[in-house]
Protein backbone atom coordinates (compact mmCIF):
# COMPACT_ATOMS: atom_id res chain seq x y z
CA UNK A 1 0.00 0.00 0.00
CA UNK A 2 2.54 2.72 0.70
CA UNK A 3 4.42 1.91 -2.43
CA UNK A 4 1.13 2.18 -4.07
CA UNK A 5 0.93 5.89 -2.38
CA UNK A 6 4.54 6.76 -3.38
CA UNK A 7 4.05 5.02 -6.85
CA UNK A 8 1.08 7.36 -7.72
CA UNK A 9 2.70 11.03 -5.48
CA UNK A 10 6.15 10.65 -8.01
CA UNK A 11 3.91 10.33 -11.19
CA UNK A 12 1.21 12.97 -10.08
CA UNK A 13 4.49 15.30 -9.87
CA UNK A 14 6.20 14.14 -12.98
CA UNK A 15 2.94 15.20 -14.79
CA UNK A 16 3.09 18.70 -13.07
CA UNK A 17 6.97 19.24 -13.58
CA UNK A 18 7.41 19.76 -9.86
CA UNK A 19 11.15 19.33 -10.38
CA UNK A 20 13.83 16.77 -10.65
CA UNK A 21 14.87 15.73 -6.61
CA UNK A 22 11.80 13.16 -5.91
CA UNK A 23 13.86 11.02 -3.15
CA UNK A 24 14.28 11.37 0.40
CA UNK A 25 15.93 8.86 2.98
CA UNK A 26 13.89 8.36 5.75
CA UNK A 27 15.81 6.82 8.56
CA UNK A 28 14.47 5.01 11.47
CA UNK A 29 17.08 4.34 14.22
CA UNK A 30 16.18 0.81 16.31
CA UNK A 31 17.45 0.82 20.19
CA UNK A 32 20.91 -0.50 20.04
CA UNK A 33 21.60 -4.22 22.37
CA UNK A 34 23.60 -3.85 24.79
CA UNK A 35 26.13 -6.51 24.95
CA UNK A 36 27.64 -6.20 27.92
CA UNK A 37 24.74 -6.98 30.08
CA UNK A 38 25.78 -3.75 32.99
CA UNK A 39 22.66 -2.72 33.17
CA UNK A 40 23.64 0.52 34.14
CA UNK A 41 24.50 1.36 30.78
CA UNK A 42 21.06 0.78 29.52
CA UNK A 43 20.67 4.52 28.72
CA UNK A 44 22.73 3.97 25.52
CA UNK A 45 20.35 1.83 23.32
CA UNK A 46 18.45 4.62 22.91
CA UNK A 47 21.02 7.78 22.77
CA UNK A 48 22.03 6.91 19.23
CA UNK A 49 17.97 7.62 18.15
CA UNK A 50 18.05 10.49 20.21
CA UNK A 51 21.48 12.88 19.65
CA UNK A 52 21.33 11.37 15.47
CA UNK A 53 17.80 12.76 15.26
CA UNK A 54 19.12 15.81 16.20
CA UNK A 55 22.23 16.63 14.32
CA UNK A 56 21.12 14.04 10.80
CA UNK A 57 18.88 17.33 9.59
CA UNK A 58 20.56 17.85 6.27
CA UNK A 59 18.50 18.37 3.18
CA UNK A 60 16.93 14.97 2.18
CA UNK A 61 16.96 13.28 5.17
CA UNK A 62 13.94 12.42 7.68
CA UNK A 63 15.28 10.95 10.71
CA UNK A 64 12.21 9.41 12.55
CA UNK A 65 12.00 10.63 16.46
CA UNK A 66 11.93 7.79 19.14
CA UNK A 67 8.09 8.93 19.67
CA UNK A 68 7.29 8.67 16.65
CA UNK A 69 8.90 5.15 15.85
CA UNK A 70 7.23 4.07 18.98
CA UNK A 71 3.72 4.59 17.45
CA UNK A 72 4.83 2.33 14.96
CA UNK A 73 6.48 -0.38 17.91
CA UNK A 74 2.74 -0.25 19.67
CA UNK A 75 1.07 -0.07 15.68
CA UNK A 76 2.36 -4.20 15.56
CA UNK A 77 1.84 -4.77 19.23
CA UNK A 78 5.86 -4.68 19.85
CA UNK A 79 8.20 -2.99 22.62
CA UNK A 80 11.04 -1.50 22.03
CA UNK A 81 13.50 -3.92 24.54
CA UNK A 82 12.28 -6.46 22.19
CA UNK A 83 15.42 -8.26 20.59
CA UNK A 84 13.60 -8.17 16.70
CA UNK A 85 14.82 -10.82 13.70
CA UNK A 86 15.67 -8.99 10.38
CA UNK A 87 11.80 -9.60 9.11
CA UNK A 88 10.33 -7.74 12.41
CA UNK A 89 13.05 -4.69 11.66
CA UNK A 90 11.70 -4.36 8.32
CA UNK A 91 8.23 -4.80 8.93
CA UNK A 92 9.08 -1.95 11.88
CA UNK A 93 10.91 0.15 9.19
CA UNK A 94 7.49 -0.35 7.17
CA UNK A 95 5.13 0.41 9.40
CA UNK A 96 7.22 3.45 10.27
CA UNK A 97 7.28 4.80 6.42
CA UNK A 98 10.91 4.73 6.62
CA UNK A 99 13.18 3.25 3.49
CA UNK A 100 17.04 2.59 5.96
CA UNK A 101 16.96 1.61 9.36
CA UNK A 102 20.24 1.66 11.58
CA UNK A 103 20.91 -1.13 14.14
CA UNK A 104 23.68 -2.03 16.66
CA UNK A 105 25.60 -3.38 19.37
CA UNK A 106 27.70 -1.96 22.26
CA UNK A 107 29.71 -3.37 24.71
CA UNK A 108 30.47 -1.31 27.56
CA UNK A 109 34.07 -2.91 29.24
CA UNK A 110 34.91 -1.33 33.02
CA UNK A 111 38.55 -1.14 33.97
CA UNK A 112 38.90 0.04 37.75
CA UNK A 113 37.57 4.09 37.13
CA UNK A 114 38.12 3.44 33.32
CA UNK A 115 35.03 2.89 30.73
CA UNK A 116 35.33 1.79 27.54
CA UNK A 117 32.72 1.20 24.72
CA UNK A 118 32.46 -0.31 21.56
CA UNK A 119 30.24 0.05 18.61
CA UNK A 120 28.71 -1.86 15.81
CA UNK A 121 26.61 -0.34 13.65
CA UNK A 122 24.68 -1.15 10.06
CA UNK A 123 22.64 0.62 8.08
CA UNK A 124 20.19 -1.29 5.54
CA UNK A 125 17.78 -0.24 2.69
CA UNK A 126 14.13 -2.04 4.40
CA UNK A 127 12.87 -2.92 0.91
CA UNK A 128 15.80 -4.77 -0.34
CA UNK A 129 16.79 -5.89 3.34
CA UNK A 130 20.72 -5.35 2.48
CA UNK A 131 23.24 -3.12 3.99
CA UNK A 132 23.66 -0.28 2.75
CA UNK A 133 27.44 -0.32 0.88
CA UNK A 134 28.20 -3.10 2.16
CA UNK A 135 29.78 -1.72 5.21
CA UNK A 136 29.04 -2.63 9.39
CA UNK A 137 30.66 0.60 11.01
CA UNK A 138 32.48 -0.21 14.17
CA UNK A 139 33.73 2.34 16.66
CA UNK A 140 35.90 2.07 19.63
CA UNK A 141 37.01 4.23 22.48
CA UNK A 142 36.67 5.97 26.66
CA UNK A 143 32.65 5.87 27.04
CA UNK A 144 33.11 9.99 27.25
CA UNK A 145 34.13 9.63 23.32
CA UNK A 146 30.30 8.63 23.05
CA UNK A 147 29.12 11.60 21.33
CA UNK A 148 31.97 12.44 18.88
CA UNK A 149 31.27 8.24 17.80
CA UNK A 150 27.44 9.02 16.92
CA UNK A 151 28.87 11.80 15.44
CA UNK A 152 31.13 10.27 13.17
CA UNK A 153 28.03 7.84 12.34
CA UNK A 154 25.92 10.05 11.23
CA UNK A 155 28.27 11.45 9.03
CA UNK A 156 28.96 8.31 7.78
CA UNK A 157 24.90 7.43 7.02
CA UNK A 158 24.88 10.65 5.02
CA UNK A 159 27.85 10.24 3.47
CA UNK A 160 27.02 6.70 1.80
CA UNK A 161 23.66 8.09 0.90
CA UNK A 162 24.96 11.29 -0.51
CA UNK A 163 28.58 11.33 -1.40
CA UNK A 164 28.82 15.12 -2.67
CA UNK A 165 27.05 16.30 0.54
CA UNK A 166 28.91 19.06 1.89
CA UNK A 167 28.45 18.63 5.31
CA UNK A 168 32.12 17.10 6.91
CA UNK A 169 32.81 14.67 9.37
CA UNK A 170 34.44 17.74 11.41
CA UNK A 171 30.89 19.29 11.12
CA UNK A 172 28.77 16.45 12.10
CA UNK A 173 30.99 15.65 15.39
CA UNK A 174 31.59 19.52 16.36
CA UNK A 175 27.53 19.28 16.56
CA UNK A 176 27.44 15.91 18.16
CA UNK A 177 29.41 17.14 20.91
CA UNK A 178 28.24 20.74 21.37
CA UNK A 179 25.88 19.64 24.62
CA UNK A 180 28.64 18.70 27.66
CA UNK A 181 28.55 14.77 28.23
CA UNK A 182 27.46 14.82 31.82
CA UNK A 183 24.15 16.84 30.57
CA UNK A 184 23.79 14.71 27.92
CA UNK A 185 23.73 11.86 29.62
CA UNK A 186 21.36 13.13 32.35
CA UNK A 187 19.02 13.93 29.56
CA UNK A 188 19.27 10.95 28.05
CA UNK A 189 18.49 9.13 31.24
CA UNK A 190 15.65 11.50 32.34
CA UNK A 191 13.91 10.66 29.29
CA UNK A 192 13.73 7.24 29.26
CA UNK A 193 12.96 6.76 32.99
CA UNK A 194 9.50 6.28 34.20
CA UNK A 195 9.89 7.32 37.37
CA UNK A 196 8.49 11.13 37.38
CA UNK A 197 10.58 12.44 40.21
CA UNK A 198 13.31 10.70 38.43
CA UNK A 199 12.84 12.21 35.27
CA UNK A 200 12.24 15.85 37.09
CA UNK A 201 15.81 15.34 38.59
CA UNK A 202 17.68 14.13 35.75
CA UNK A 203 16.19 16.64 33.84
CA UNK A 204 17.30 19.42 35.82
CA UNK A 205 20.42 18.08 36.46
CA UNK A 206 20.91 18.46 32.56
CA UNK A 207 20.19 21.96 32.43
CA UNK A 208 22.29 23.15 35.34
CA UNK A 209 25.00 21.12 34.31
CA UNK A 210 24.72 22.50 30.84
CA UNK A 211 24.67 26.34 32.41
CA UNK A 212 27.81 25.01 34.27
CA UNK A 213 30.22 23.91 31.58
CA UNK A 214 28.79 27.53 29.95
CA UNK A 215 27.76 25.95 27.17
CA UNK A 216 26.13 28.69 24.78
CA UNK A 217 22.17 28.90 24.67
CA UNK A 218 20.07 26.74 26.49
CA UNK A 219 19.71 22.89 26.54
CA UNK A 220 15.99 23.25 25.17
CA UNK A 221 15.21 19.89 24.44
CA UNK A 222 15.46 19.40 28.35
CA UNK A 223 13.34 22.23 28.51
CA UNK A 224 10.76 21.25 26.47
CA UNK A 225 10.88 17.75 27.84
CA UNK A 226 10.29 19.79 31.94
CA UNK A 227 8.09 21.42 30.63
CA UNK A 228 6.01 18.61 29.50
CA UNK A 229 6.76 16.69 32.41
CA UNK A 230 5.04 20.07 34.73
CA UNK A 231 1.96 20.28 32.27
CA UNK A 232 1.06 16.71 33.13
CA UNK A 233 1.75 17.11 36.44
CA UNK A 234 -0.35 19.81 36.82
CA UNK A 235 2.39 22.51 38.04
CA UNK A 236 0.78 24.99 34.94
CA UNK A 237 3.03 27.46 36.15
CA UNK A 238 5.99 26.09 35.91
CA UNK A 239 5.23 24.25 33.03
CA UNK A 240 4.73 28.10 31.51
CA UNK A 241 8.25 29.07 33.08
CA UNK A 242 10.10 26.42 30.71
CA UNK A 243 7.97 26.26 27.62
CA UNK A 244 8.30 30.05 27.51
CA UNK A 245 11.82 29.72 26.63
CA UNK A 246 11.30 27.50 23.16
CA UNK A 247 12.43 30.07 20.22
CA UNK A 248 11.24 29.25 16.88
CA UNK A 249 14.06 27.59 15.21
CA UNK A 250 14.45 25.12 18.27
CA UNK A 251 13.56 21.63 17.15
CA UNK A 252 10.19 20.99 19.73
CA UNK A 253 9.32 24.52 19.26
CA UNK A 254 5.45 24.13 17.67
CA UNK A 255 5.13 20.89 19.63
CA UNK A 256 6.10 23.31 22.75
CA UNK A 257 3.46 26.18 22.00
CA UNK A 258 0.39 23.70 22.04
CA UNK A 259 1.00 22.40 25.70
CA UNK A 260 2.47 26.42 26.70
CA UNK A 261 -1.51 27.18 25.08
CA UNK A 262 -2.76 24.73 27.56
CA UNK A 263 -0.55 25.27 30.32
CA UNK A 264 -1.08 29.03 30.69
CA UNK A 265 -5.18 28.49 29.96
CA UNK A 266 -4.99 26.57 33.42
CA UNK A 267 -3.04 29.09 35.04
CA UNK A 268 -5.09 31.66 34.38
CA UNK A 269 -3.16 33.64 31.98
CA UNK A 270 -5.52 33.57 28.91
CA UNK A 271 -3.53 36.14 26.83
CA UNK A 272 -0.39 33.93 27.01
CA UNK A 273 -2.42 31.04 26.21
CA UNK A 274 -4.41 32.80 23.19
CA UNK A 275 -0.92 34.08 21.75
CA UNK A 276 -0.01 30.30 22.23
CA UNK A 277 -2.41 28.87 19.85
CA UNK A 278 -2.82 31.88 17.15
CA UNK A 279 0.87 31.52 16.52
CA UNK A 280 0.68 27.56 16.02
CA UNK A 281 -2.10 27.94 14.57
CA UNK A 282 -0.67 29.59 11.12
CA UNK A 283 2.31 26.71 10.60
CA UNK A 284 0.20 23.76 11.89
CA UNK A 285 -3.23 22.95 10.03
CA UNK A 286 -4.55 20.20 12.63
CA UNK A 287 -7.96 20.04 14.13
CA UNK A 288 -6.93 20.45 17.31
CA UNK A 289 -5.18 23.37 17.59
CA UNK A 290 -7.94 25.08 15.46
CA UNK A 291 -10.21 23.98 18.26
CA UNK A 292 -7.67 25.04 21.05
CA UNK A 293 -7.03 28.39 18.90
CA UNK A 294 -10.46 29.14 18.75
CA UNK A 295 -11.60 28.21 22.46
CA UNK A 296 -8.86 30.63 23.83
CA UNK A 297 -9.83 33.05 21.60
CA UNK A 298 -13.50 32.52 22.96
CA UNK A 299 -12.15 32.82 26.51
CA UNK A 300 -10.93 36.20 25.68
CA UNK A 301 -13.90 37.37 24.46
CA UNK A 302 -12.43 37.64 20.97
CA UNK A 303 -15.18 36.15 19.00
CA UNK A 304 -14.95 37.50 15.57
CA UNK A 305 -11.59 35.68 15.14
CA UNK A 306 -12.69 32.64 17.61
CA UNK A 307 -15.39 31.80 15.20
CA UNK A 308 -13.62 30.47 11.96
CA UNK A 309 -11.45 28.24 13.85
CA UNK A 310 -13.95 26.75 15.63
CA UNK A 311 -16.28 25.82 12.52
CA UNK A 312 -13.03 24.82 10.56
CA UNK A 313 -12.39 22.10 13.26
CA UNK A 314 -16.09 21.56 13.32
CA UNK A 315 -16.14 21.19 9.90
CA UNK A 316 -13.06 18.59 9.29
CA UNK A 317 -15.06 16.76 12.09
CA UNK A 318 -18.90 16.73 12.74
CA UNK A 319 -18.87 14.13 14.77
CA UNK A 320 -16.36 15.41 17.49
CA UNK A 321 -18.72 16.47 19.81
CA UNK A 322 -16.34 19.28 21.52
CA UNK A 323 -15.81 20.73 18.57
CA UNK A 324 -19.30 21.01 18.06
CA UNK A 325 -20.45 22.26 21.78
CA UNK A 326 -17.31 24.53 21.04
CA UNK A 327 -18.93 26.49 18.35
CA UNK A 328 -22.41 26.64 19.76
CA UNK A 329 -21.01 28.41 22.98
CA UNK A 330 -19.29 30.69 21.14
CA UNK A 331 -21.99 31.35 18.71
CA UNK A 332 -24.61 31.43 22.06
CA UNK A 333 -21.96 34.30 23.02
CA UNK A 334 -21.93 35.76 19.69
CA UNK A 335 -25.90 36.37 20.83
CA UNK A 336 -26.70 34.00 17.54
CA UNK A 337 -28.83 31.50 19.88
CA UNK A 338 -30.38 29.96 16.87
CA UNK A 339 -26.78 28.39 15.39
CA UNK A 340 -26.17 27.85 19.19
CA UNK A 341 -28.99 25.44 19.34
CA UNK A 342 -28.20 23.48 16.12
CA UNK A 343 -24.80 22.52 17.70
CA UNK A 344 -25.95 21.67 20.71
CA UNK A 345 -28.88 19.59 19.27
CA UNK A 346 -25.84 17.90 16.80
CA UNK A 347 -24.04 17.18 20.58
CA UNK A 348 -26.90 15.65 22.39
CA UNK A 349 -27.99 13.41 19.63
CA UNK A 350 -24.58 11.69 20.07
CA UNK A 351 -24.36 12.13 23.82
CA UNK A 352 -27.84 12.68 25.55
CA UNK A 353 -26.01 13.32 28.99
CA UNK A 354 -23.94 16.31 28.17
CA UNK A 355 -25.32 18.19 31.52
CA UNK A 356 -23.55 21.69 30.17
CA UNK A 357 -25.09 21.42 26.76
CA UNK A 358 -28.49 20.78 27.97
CA UNK A 359 -28.30 23.82 30.43
CA UNK A 360 -26.60 26.52 27.57
CA UNK A 361 -29.28 24.83 25.06
CA UNK A 362 -32.46 25.95 27.65
CA UNK A 363 -30.74 29.05 27.67
CA UNK A 364 -30.65 29.54 24.33
CA UNK A 365 -34.42 28.28 23.74
CA UNK A 366 -35.39 31.32 26.68
CA UNK A 367 -33.69 33.55 24.84
CA UNK A 368 -35.83 32.59 21.45
CA UNK A 369 -38.89 32.39 23.06
CA UNK A 370 -39.60 28.78 23.48
CA UNK A 371 -39.92 28.23 26.91
CA UNK A 372 -41.66 25.21 26.81
CA UNK A 373 -38.86 23.37 25.22
CA UNK A 374 -36.24 25.74 27.28
CA UNK A 375 -37.99 24.09 30.39
CA UNK A 376 -37.68 20.57 28.94
CA UNK A 377 -33.93 20.85 28.58
CA UNK A 378 -33.47 22.61 31.74
CA UNK A 379 -34.84 19.53 33.32
CA UNK A 380 -32.60 17.14 31.47
CA UNK A 381 -29.39 19.43 33.00
CA UNK A 382 -30.70 19.15 36.59
CA UNK A 383 -30.87 14.86 35.75
CA UNK A 384 -26.87 15.44 34.21
CA UNK A 385 -25.12 18.72 35.61
CA UNK A 386 -23.47 18.40 39.01
CA UNK A 387 -23.28 22.22 38.97
CA UNK A 388 -26.58 22.59 38.00
CA UNK A 389 -27.71 24.36 41.61
CA UNK A 390 -24.23 26.17 42.38
CA UNK A 391 -25.01 27.79 38.52
CA UNK A 392 -28.48 28.52 38.61
CA UNK A 393 -28.10 30.23 42.11
CA UNK A 394 -25.04 32.62 41.13
CA UNK A 395 -24.76 32.85 37.26
CA UNK A 396 -22.01 35.58 37.49
CA UNK A 397 -20.14 32.45 39.00
CA UNK A 398 -20.08 30.08 35.56
CA UNK A 399 -17.02 29.28 34.32
CA UNK A 400 -16.11 29.13 31.18
CA UNK A 401 -16.95 26.21 29.24
CA UNK A 402 -14.48 25.70 26.55
CA UNK A 403 -13.17 22.42 26.17
CA UNK A 404 -9.83 21.82 24.71
CA UNK A 405 -7.79 18.66 22.82
CA UNK A 406 -5.48 18.21 25.69
CA UNK A 407 -3.50 15.66 23.96
CA UNK A 408 -1.75 16.62 20.06
CA UNK A 409 -2.58 13.55 18.12
CA UNK A 410 1.35 12.82 17.94
CA UNK A 411 0.79 10.34 15.07
CA UNK A 412 -0.72 12.97 12.62
CA UNK A 413 1.60 15.85 14.33
CA UNK A 414 4.65 13.49 13.11
CA UNK A 415 2.98 12.74 9.64
CA UNK A 416 2.85 16.56 9.04
CA UNK A 417 6.25 17.74 10.33
CA UNK A 418 7.40 15.39 8.29
CA UNK A 419 5.34 15.75 4.87
CA UNK A 420 6.86 20.13 5.44
CA UNK A 421 10.21 18.89 6.32
CA UNK A 422 10.20 16.96 2.89
CA UNK A 423 8.51 19.67 1.24
CA UNK A 424 10.92 22.69 2.51
CA UNK A 425 13.98 20.25 1.14
CA UNK A 426 11.91 20.13 -2.14
CA UNK A 427 12.35 16.48 -2.83
CA UNK A 428 8.36 15.57 -2.37
CA UNK A 429 5.66 16.95 -1.97
CA UNK A 430 3.53 19.56 -4.32
CA UNK A 431 4.97 22.85 -5.48
CA UNK A 432 3.48 25.13 -2.81
CA UNK A 433 1.18 27.02 -5.89
CA UNK A 434 -0.30 23.60 -6.35
CA UNK A 435 -0.55 23.20 -2.49
CA UNK A 436 -2.23 26.60 -1.90
CA UNK A 437 -5.07 25.88 -4.56
CA UNK A 438 -5.72 21.95 -3.54
CA UNK A 439 -6.23 23.65 0.37
CA UNK A 440 -8.70 26.39 -0.93
CA UNK A 441 -10.43 23.67 -2.91
CA UNK A 442 -10.43 21.33 0.33
CA UNK A 443 -12.05 24.41 2.09
CA UNK A 444 -14.69 25.55 -0.71
CA UNK A 445 -15.88 22.03 -0.54
CA UNK A 446 -16.48 22.08 3.43
CA UNK A 447 -17.77 25.69 3.12
CA UNK A 448 -20.27 24.63 0.51
CA UNK A 449 -21.08 21.25 2.20
CA UNK A 450 -21.89 23.28 5.34
CA UNK A 451 -24.32 25.44 3.03
CA UNK A 452 -26.39 22.20 2.01
CA UNK A 453 -25.01 22.75 -1.59
CA UNK A 454 -23.77 19.50 -2.28
CA UNK A 455 -23.65 19.73 -5.92
CA UNK A 456 -20.61 22.42 -6.26
CA UNK A 457 -18.92 20.67 -3.05
CA UNK A 458 -18.72 17.49 -5.36
CA UNK A 459 -17.35 19.20 -7.99
CA UNK A 460 -14.82 20.97 -6.20
CA UNK A 461 -13.86 17.46 -4.25
CA UNK A 462 -13.85 15.69 -8.17
CA UNK A 463 -11.56 18.19 -9.58
CA UNK A 464 -8.85 17.40 -6.52
CA UNK A 465 -9.09 13.92 -6.63
CA UNK A 466 -8.72 14.05 -10.25
CA UNK A 467 -5.20 15.51 -9.77
CA UNK A 468 -4.43 14.37 -6.23
CA UNK A 469 -6.24 10.79 -6.01
CA UNK A 470 -4.57 9.63 -2.82
CA UNK A 471 -5.41 13.01 -0.69
CA UNK A 472 -7.33 10.74 1.77
CA UNK A 473 -9.31 14.87 3.29
CA UNK A 474 -10.85 14.49 0.13
CA UNK A 475 -12.64 11.44 0.05
CA UNK A 476 -13.39 11.83 3.72
CA UNK A 477 -15.64 15.07 2.32
CA UNK A 478 -16.84 12.99 -0.54
CA UNK A 479 -18.12 10.29 2.06
CA UNK A 480 -19.96 13.14 3.90
CA UNK A 481 -22.06 13.78 1.37
CA UNK A 482 -22.82 10.64 0.03
CA UNK A 483 -24.02 9.89 3.11
CA UNK A 484 -26.33 13.27 3.36
CA UNK A 485 -27.70 12.11 -0.14
CA UNK A 486 -28.38 8.40 2.03
CA UNK A 487 -26.28 6.65 -0.95
CA UNK A 488 -24.64 4.32 2.03
CA UNK A 489 -22.78 2.37 -0.28
CA UNK A 490 -20.83 4.89 -2.09
CA UNK A 491 -20.88 6.57 1.01
CA UNK A 492 -18.76 3.43 2.76
CA UNK A 493 -16.44 3.03 -0.02
CA UNK A 494 -15.78 7.20 0.09
CA UNK A 495 -14.90 6.22 3.85
CA UNK A 496 -12.90 3.12 3.30
CA UNK A 497 -10.77 5.18 0.47
CA UNK A 498 -10.08 8.03 2.94
CA UNK A 499 -8.80 5.41 5.91
CA UNK A 500 -6.94 3.16 2.98
CA UNK A 501 -4.95 6.50 2.59
CA UNK A 502 -4.51 7.80 5.81
CA UNK A 503 -5.03 5.23 8.07
CA UNK A 504 -5.18 7.30 11.36
CA UNK A 505 -8.10 9.22 9.84
CA UNK A 506 -9.84 8.84 13.05
CA UNK A 507 -13.12 10.57 11.94
CA UNK A 508 -13.17 8.09 8.96
CA UNK A 509 -13.33 4.98 10.63
CA UNK A 510 -15.63 6.49 13.10
CA UNK A 511 -17.95 7.24 10.35
CA UNK A 512 -17.49 3.33 8.73
CA UNK A 513 -18.32 2.40 12.18
CA UNK A 514 -21.63 4.57 12.40
CA UNK A 515 -22.67 3.42 8.78
CA UNK A 516 -21.79 -0.47 9.36
CA UNK A 517 -23.38 -0.56 12.66
CA UNK A 518 -26.67 1.27 11.24
CA UNK A 519 -26.71 -1.67 8.35
CA UNK A 520 -26.31 -4.25 11.47
CA UNK A 521 -22.90 -5.65 10.32
CA UNK A 522 -21.21 -5.06 14.30
CA UNK A 523 -18.43 -6.97 14.14
CA UNK A 524 -16.73 -4.46 10.65
CA UNK A 525 -18.58 -1.78 12.82
CA UNK A 526 -16.22 -2.72 15.82
CA UNK A 527 -13.34 -3.07 13.66
CA UNK A 528 -13.24 0.23 13.20
CA UNK A 529 -14.48 1.50 16.55
CA UNK A 530 -11.40 -0.53 17.65
CA UNK A 531 -9.16 1.21 15.16
CA UNK A 532 -10.69 4.59 16.30
CA UNK A 533 -9.26 3.81 19.95
CA UNK A 534 -6.11 3.08 18.90
CA UNK A 535 -5.55 6.12 17.21
CA UNK A 536 -6.58 8.23 20.52
CA UNK A 537 -8.08 6.29 23.30
CA UNK A 538 -10.07 9.04 24.89
CA UNK A 539 -12.02 9.48 21.45
CA UNK A 540 -15.44 9.98 23.39
CA UNK A 541 -17.26 9.51 20.37
CA UNK A 542 -15.45 5.89 19.73
CA UNK A 543 -15.32 5.21 23.29
CA UNK A 544 -19.39 5.36 23.09
CA UNK A 545 -19.84 3.55 19.74
CA UNK A 546 -17.54 0.45 21.54
CA UNK A 547 -19.95 0.41 24.35
CA UNK A 548 -23.26 0.41 22.05
CA UNK A 549 -21.82 -2.49 19.75
CA UNK A 550 -20.89 -4.70 23.04
CA UNK A 551 -24.10 -4.02 25.07
CA UNK A 552 -26.13 -3.73 22.76
CA UNK A 553 -27.60 -0.67 23.92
Amino acid sequence: MLRMVRGVIVGILLMIGAGSALATDTVIILPFENRSQLAEYNWIRESFSILIEEILDAPGFYVISSDERNIAYERLNLSPDDILTRAAMIRLADAAQSNLALIGEFDVAVDNDQVTIAVTARLIETKEGRLVGNRVFNFSGPLSDLQSMQGQLAWNILYFRNPSSPYSKEQMVRRATSTPPLAYESFVKGVQTRDLNLREGFLKRAIQEHEMAGTPGRYTRALFELGLLYYRQADFEEAVKQLKQLQKDDSNYREGLFYLGLAAYEAGQVDESTSAFRTLADQLPMLEVWNNAGAALTARGDLAAALPLLKRATANNPNDTDYRFNYGYASMLNKNCQEAVSYFDAVLKINPRDGEAHFLRSRCLTELGQPEEAARSDNEAKRYLESYAKWTISPANIPKLMRFKTEVNRAAFYSLERKQQMQQDGTRGLPSARQISLRQSLDRARELINQKNDVEAMTELESVLSSEPTNAEAHFLRGLILNQRRDIDGSIAAFKAAVSWNPRLIEGHINLCRLYLARGDRALALAHARQALEIDPQNRDAIALKQQIETGR
